[in-house]
């Protein structure tokens, strides 16, 4: 390919940016384990997922890695944090945001 090709000869051409989504992290994720086995995590680990923080039009979502997988997070940025064992004020966070219940709307500044 062209990229190939541009780095072989040194050539710094920029492509443009490219953003992972968290379906895309998520599939990927849950494909690695599946083949590898290690036990890192299940389809039923908890995870919340981050859009477009800080704007008017993000959203936090949690669920489960299998829940989540084909939900719609919108345009990007995308981030995603895998739970570990949680505290339970966390996890009354966690409920608060599931993707089960009708996201809070941001507050009017």
């Amino acid at each position: 390919s062209a990229r190939v090709s541009n780095l072989a000869r040194g050539r710094k051409i920029y492509e443009p940016p490219r953003y992972m989504s968290i379906n895309t992290a998520l599939s990927q994720l849950l494909e690695v384990e599946e083949k590898r086995k290690e036990g890192a995590y299940t389809p039923d680990t908890m995870v919340v997922g981050v859009s477009r923080l800080g704007t008017s039009t993000q959203q936090i979502v949690s669920g489960t890695m299998k829940e989540l997988v084909d939900y719609d997070f919108g345009a990007p940025l995308h981030s995603l944090v895998i739970a570990g064992d949680m505290h339970f004020m966390e996890e009354e966070m966690m409920e608060f945001y599931s993707w089960k219940n009708e996201q809070p709307k941001p507050a009017d500044s």
